[in-house]
């Protein structure tokens, strides 16, 4: 491959890099939130920001408002009925996979960022795609 066609891979690879960079740090934190379960708590119930970023992640939108529940069934009643299925006790190998995984993408990324942004004949360039990146998607959800 010729010199110039590998230089322009690595510019378009660092503008697009930079540009996801905020989506990759969203959506690897939100996915630990996910693997680790903390959105499925029930008592007592996940803070309001992590119910936002756990619908983020799962349903590209804001959580709606719930309206308010009926008389809850006893605890071992509901689990029997097998509406809460899924168990958030145990760290299985694939769950500490994910884990690993999460953290790693999350760390690569701030990793990634420092080294485009410390590049110096292409920090405005790396800026304006970061800022980019940050808008672009806030303003697609709240659309």
């Amino acid at each position: 491959m010729k010199g110039t066609t590998l230089r322009s891979l690595r510019q378009w690879h660092h503008y697009i890099g930079v540009f996801l960079a905020p989506a990759f740090l969203f959506f690897s934190f939100s996915g630990l939130i996910q693997v680790l379960g903390w959105q499925d708590l029930k008592n007592p119930p996940p803070a309001g920001w992590v119910s936002a970023i756990a619908s983020i992640h799962k349903h590209q939108m804001l959580p709606k408002p719930r309206p308010a529940e009926p008389a809850r069934k006893p605890a071992a009643a509901k689990h029997a009925d097998g509406d809460d299925d899924h168990d958030h006790g145990g760290f299985t190998p694939l769950k500490i996979f994910a884990l690993l995984t999460a953290i790693g993408l999350f760390t690569t990324t701030l990793i990634g960022l420092t080294i485009a942004l410390g590049t110096r004949n292409l920090r405005r360039q790396a800026l304006i795609a970061l800022g980019l990146g940050i808008v672009v998607p806030v303003i697609l959800l709240i659309v």
